[in-house]
């Protein structure tokens, strides 16, 4: 089970990104390229701790060895794409593996329910929402998102669009952070977990 982000913690700064799993085929007479689209796109994320005192530096340092390197994983907050409007309480109608369109129900009707660049999470995994949304007279609608569903998501499984958060892991097996006499600083990277 992954381990909740601790509420106080908060980097100086995030980079998030998505690697997707793209391959090119080049002709080595004309230069022209083929692109192959496979499944297998993932978020990343660098967390940069500038100036760490000694609770937070506790904190973080408790966190990344609960973690032990890559093999925990974590519910890393998308902070700056929280929401405090009420929309209703969306659920999934269909999401099947590989589309990237997701079929929602439970919203408030024939409203803007979601606006490019809104995050979701369903069962721990992020979505990036890549067109405005408005709901149908029955609450439902179809989002499109940034990258394919790796399986398919149980109808009636929740989507978090409050708090959207990603399940990750570290990209690797190290934990060190500098100090210095009052404060600490480090930076982390982590990997979308599937």
């Amino acid at each position: 089970m992954a381990e909740a982000w601790p509420e106080d913690l908060e980097p100086t700064d995030m980079t998030w990104g998505v690697v997707y799993n793209n391959r090119a085929f080049t002709s080595s007479l004309t230069n022209a390229q083929q692109i192959a689209s496979h499944p297998g796109a993932y978020w990343t994320c660098t967390l940069n701790f500038g100036v760490l005192y000694e609770e937070d530096e506790r904190e973080l340092t408790s966190l990344l060895g609960r973690l032990q390197g890559m093999f925990g994983t974590v519910n890393i907050p998308s902070i700056t794409r929280t929401r405090t409007d009420n929309i209703g309480a969306p659920v999934v109608a269909s999401a099947v593996a590989q589309a990237t369109r997701i079929q929602l129900r439970g919203m408030t009707a024939s409203t803007r329910v979601f606006s490019r660049g809104d995050h979701i999470t369903i069962l721990g995994e992020m979505f990036e929402v890549v067109e405005n949304v408005d709901s149908d007279a029955s609450g439902a609608a179809t989002i499109q998102v940034n990258k394919r569903i790796r399986k398919t998501i149980p109808i009636g499984s929740a989507v978090e669009y409050r708090n959207p958060y990603c399940e990750m892991r570290r990209v690797d097996d190290t934990n060190e952070w500098s100090v210095q006499p009052v404060v600490s600083s480090g930076s982390y990277q982590f990997r979308e977990a599937f």
